[in-house]
Formats: structure tokens, sequence, C-alpha cells
């Protein structure tokens, strides 16, 4: 080998005996590391389920709310029957409720 590709030689030996610590910290235990990916991908699944959970919640909150405006009067009508007040002597009052 010449001189002067010997030292390039060199020069690239020091630097990746420089750079490949660096690099191999980067890759597996930096900020934007293998295991900060996964870790990523773990919180994401997550929420995910959680945004999932939320939306079936949703989903049956607006069907009993759909339910209850469709039979209204229905409710209506229970809730004066279920309203007996007990008046002087014992009498009843109906409270009508509209």
């Amino acid at each position: 080998m010449n001189r002067k590709r010997r030292c390039k030689f060199i020069y690239l030996i020091i630097f990746w005996s420089l750079a490949f610590p660096w690099f191999f910290y980067s890759y597996f235990f930096g900020k934007n590391s293998v295991s900060k990916l996964k870790e990523l991908r773990e919180t994401e699944a997550k929420l995910e389920k959680e945004r999932n959970f939320w939306k079936l919640q949703n989903e049956i909150l607006e069907e009993k709310i759909n339910q209850i405006e469709a039979n209204k009067r229905f409710y209506y009508e229970k809730l004066a029957r279920e309203m007996f007040l007990k008046g002087k002597d014992n009498e009843e009052v109906i409270l009508f409720v509209k």
C-alpha cells in the first residue's frame, strides 16, 4: 500500500472508531432509538384501545338518549303514575308532569 492510501485508511479507521459507538448508542438507546419506537407503539396501542372504549361508551349513551326521546311521552306518564303525594287525611293527589 502506498503512503497516501494508508493515510486515508487510518483516517477511515479513526473515524469509524469514534463514530461507531455514537451510531450504536443512538440506534439502540438514544432519543430516536428502536426501544423508544417500541415504547411509542405500545403507548399508541393503549391510546387506541382507550379511544375505542370511549367511542363505544358514546354510542351506548347516544342510543339511550335516542330511546328516551322516542319514548318521552311514556316516561312522562310513568313519572306521573309514580308521583303520588299524600294529602291531608291520607287522600291521594296525583301530580301531573308536563
